[in-house]
């Protein structure tokens, strides 16, 4: 009989809606998401990386013809409660509407203008992850 394995909890908190605010769009169709994880090793490095996200959803905002290509989903932090000094894990989610934009831009988090924001963040080395999931069918948003 396999043992029983004992789990953390894990708290994640809303703290961003997006670019596309907290009704999902009816028009837009779906086609990648992709979810960015930012490991902060403290509360500070955390509070600047929501500002960055902040910051980059207001600018985002003021570019319409690129938000029918993508735009930021919500963000949120997630927590164990072992975390030093108040960090812990920002989850920006990024939903791609055009699937060739997607394929020419889904590097994007490894360009230098993003690796210096990382650094000047606080985000250490090896401590960004990106995933993308390609949806198969119509999704509707």
């Amino acid at each position: 009989m396999p043992a029983f394995t004992a789990h953390k909890t894990i708290t994640r908190e809303l703290v961003l809606y997006g670019t596309d605010g907290q009704q999902p769009s009816k028009t837009k169709v779906l086609k990648v998401r992709s979810e960015c994880r930012f490991d902060c090793p403290d509360q500070k490095t955390l509070e600047h990386c929501v500002d960055q996200i902040r910051i980059s959803d207001e600018h985002l905002r003021n570019r319409p013809e690129e938000l029918v290509l993508w735009g930021w989903n919500c963000t949120f932090v997630e927590r164990t409660g072992e975390e030093k000094n108040g960090g812990g894990v920002v989850i920006l989610g990024v939903n791609w509407y055009d699937e060739k934009f997607f394929e020419e831009h889904l590097d994007s988090y490894m360009n230098p203008s993003h690796l210096a924001k990382y650094l000047e963040i606080g985000i250490p080395k090896g401590g960004i992850t990106v995933e993308h999931w390609k949806l198969i069918g119509n999704a509707t948003l």
